[in-house]
């Protein structure tokens, strides 16, 4: 790897990603270097390059004397790129080993001596990519407890399948699992499908809109019946990154939900999160969850939310 000043590092390309290349070295192992700060990358190992268009090109990384281009040996021929049009590198050897996996786990907990007010949180994400297709997993808990009120807990569970398109477009599955005390749900799973595309896609912002079908199931606290509908799936993600001293990571989640067995019903959800890395990709996280239902039981809440803070790690 070349900078721009002219120094040089040999090492082992692992991956480029929100704007952070990742090398590892005999001497430092790895390390995440800002992509703004090289010049060329060379290797010969068989490498996938993804531009900020959609376009996916594959092969070894060669040697080019402009200053700021990625020269990838594809099977029809060398391909000069851009450096700030590249947004993603992942050697395709590592696709099916755990390097492949990306890890984030959460753990939080809130106490206030006023009302004996506790609050504890656990998340995991994972993400498993391959040349054509992303698995995820997704699960979080959340546990409210007070003196003065019953312990209430909210959950899901999401297990989402991408197979990506050209230009940005993708397809995708998804089955959750729901529980939610505030709202009266005892348990709700959703099988659906999707389209989506990036709009925006860079080293430091993902904009990600899709819509779908899902079937679902529910099972309500005060209702023995479960009751099946089928709705519609209209979601935005968002997620803007900035690797300066502190490092930032936002992202927020808007889902609605209107029900079409239903007519008039409409749920919603949006999460929003705020990360600052500590050391080593420890982070501490602000984040404030929302989740909306305007025909729940009688007694359940149309509306729950609540602000947590927690730590974060990735790998």
């Amino acid at each position: 790897m070349i900078f721009k000043n002219g120094d040089r590092l040999t090492g082992e390309v692992r991956s480029l990603k929100r704007g952070q290349l990742s090398l590892k070295t005999d001497a430092t192992g790895t390390i995440a270097i800002e992509w703004d700060k090289v010049s060329n990358v060379i290797s010969n190992q068989y490498i996938q390059v993804e531009m900020d268009t959609g376009i996916r090109y594959f092969g070894h990384l060669l040697d080019t004397e402009k200053e700021s281009r990625v020269l990838v040996e594809t099977e029809f021929g060398p391909q000069v790129l851009d450096n700030s049009g590249v947004i993603s590198m992942s050697p395709i050897e590592a696709a099916r080993s755990l390097e492949a996996l990306d890890v984030d786990l959460t753990l939080g907990y809130n106490f206030a001596k006023a009302g004996g007010v506790k609050q504890s949180t656990f998340g995991i994400d994972v993400d498993y990519r391959t040349r054509k297709r992303i698995y995820s997993l997704y699960a979080s808990t959340t546990i409210n407890d007070s003196d003065d009120q019953t312990q209430s807990t909210r959950s899901n569970l999401e297990l989402v399948y991408n197979r990506l398109w050209q230009k940005r477009w993708y397809v995708a599955g998804n089955l959750n699992f729901d529980q939610n005390d505030e709202l009266g749900l005892d348990l709700r799973t959703s099988l659906g499908a999707n389209i989506g595309r990036y709009q925006i896609q860079s080293n430091t912002m993902l904009l990600d809109l899709k819509g779908g079908l899902q079937v679902s199931r529910e099972k309500l606290r005060d209702n023995p019946e479960e009751v099946t509908s089928v709705e519609a799936l209209l979601t935005t993600d968002w997620d803007w990154f900035l690797f300066d001293n502190p490092e930032l990571d936002w992202s927020t989640t808007f889902q609605l939900i209107p029900n079409l067995s239903d007519w008039g019903r409409v749920r919603a959800n949006f999460d929003t999160a705020l990360k600052w890395e500590l050391i080593n990709d420890l982070k501490w996280g602000i984040s404030f969850y929302s989740s909306f239902d305007n025909k729940t039981e009688d007694e359940a809440s149309t509306i729950d939310y609540g602000v947590n803070t927690n730590l974060a790690y990735e790998f």
